[in-house]
């Protein structure tokens, strides 16, 4: 697997606002859909807790950076393809993204947000972040794990002052900062990862974790009438819990964009 060649924050304003073994539901069935309340603030889908900023939510497209529609991310793209991923927030808080390259066996993470254009990844409510995107020519599965934050991961903020690429745009996270990552998503020597394209869900299945950080458990839904062209991002509101995000707490979703 190759990294993308080009991924740039296209604004600097960015608000976050991307399995194995891990704890989510995907809420897309037709039955789910139709059982949205009339009352928006009593909409508990993905999408109506966005709209209602009843529960921390974000939203997130793929776009043709040609002509601005929107596309699938299950899709599959080619080297010609040049895209942009959007995603919103309702409420604030701090985004990585990290780019998770393997090469003959060999794993290694790219921090792609912040990066050395962009260093101030504090997200804002209703205030778009951009990502563009650019294929090399090697077919592969690109993969970008989202990690959304109440507060700095200091880790990852730091690997701005380490192994960073100027015309790259992104940073070379270290052994342990990779490990870190690995523990928040779930991904462990043992998984394996899937082909399969489109956003999804990870987080680890263990409570206490070397990062020192605590996922929470999400719902993905596609957008209005099962629009798979957008996918809503939420953390459900149910016995508890509020629905909020908080201290030592992040939302970890995981983009797989399929290159042939």
């Amino acid at each position: 697997m190759r990294a993308l060649t080009i991924m740039a924050a296209a604004s600097l304003a960015g608000v976050l606002l991307l399995g194995q073994t891990l704890a989510w539901h995907r809420t897309g069935s037709p039955s789910y859909q139709d059982s949205v309340a009339s009352d928006p603030q009593n909409d508990m889908t993905p999408r109506g807790l966005y709209i209602s900023k009843s529960a921390d939510a974000m939203r997130v497209k793929v776009l043709d950076a040609s002509t601005g529609a929107a596309v699938s991310p299950s899709q599959e793209f080619t080297t010609n393809d040049k895209l942009r991923v959007v995603i919103e927030s309702n409420f604030e808080s701090y985004a990585y993204i990290v780019n998770v390259e393997i090469i003959k066996n060999t794993e290694k993470r790219f921090l792609l947000y912040p990066n050395p254009r962009t260093v101030n990844n504090r997200i804002n409510p209703d205030k778009p972040l951009e990502l563009s995107i650019e294929f090399d020519e090697n077919a592969a599965t690109e993969v970008l794990q989202v990690i959304v934050s109440h507060d700095r991961i200091d880790y990852l903020s730091a690997a701005l002052k380490g192994r960073c690429s100027e015309s790259e745009n992104r940073c070379l996270l270290d052994t342990r900062g990779a490990a870190r990552v690995a523990s928040i998503v779930g991904d462990t020597k043992s998984s394996r990862r899937t082909e399969t394209a489109g956003i999804f869900p990870r987080k680890s299945d263990r409570p206490k974790n070397q990062s020192g950080l605590r996922p929470r458990d999400i719902v993905l839904a596609p957008g209005k009438d099962a629009d798979e062209k957008q996918t809503y991002v939420a953390i459900p509101i149910k016995a508890g819990s509020d629905g909020r995000l908080k201290a030592k707490q992040v939302v970890v979703f995981e983009m797989r964009l399929k290159h042939v």
